[in-house]
């Protein structure tokens, strides 16, 4: 069985984890752009792509105060992912947060990684 490749956005998503990336990042990067009315377009696609990952034990995804949000944060927990995913207010760039979702390599991220 050959390996199928990862799509570009499964690459951003990559470099995205790798870097335990915020989620605004994501869509910046995707975009190559800082206009946030740009991005909103790309939260569906993107929020499908990661649930799934995060079910998959590819990736994970971690709320702090601060960036990384794994050293201060929670892990979200897979049920509540969707809903959080689907909350445009996760995606959204601030300044100042009070509140960073970020992505982190899961057990499974070798599993991507092969794929490149």
């Amino acid at each position: 069985m050959t390996m199928q490749r990862l799509t570009e956005i499964e690459e951003c998503i990559v470099i995205n984890t790798r870097e335990m990336s915020a989620l605004w990042s994501v869509l910046a990067d995707w975009t190559s752009s800082e206009d946030e009315e740009l991005w909103v377009q790309f939260e569906p696609l993107f929020a499908s792509v990661v649930t799934s990952w995060v079910e998959k034990e590819y990736l994970e995804i971690y709320e702090g105060p601060e960036w990384p949000a794994y050293e201060k944060g929670r892990l979200i927990p897979v049920i509540e992912c969707p809903a959080l995913l689907a909350d445009h207010e996760a995606w959204v760039y601030s300044e100042h947060p009070v509140r960073v979702i970020s992505l982190f390599p899961g057990v499974k991220f070798g599993d991507v990684l092969d794929r490149l």
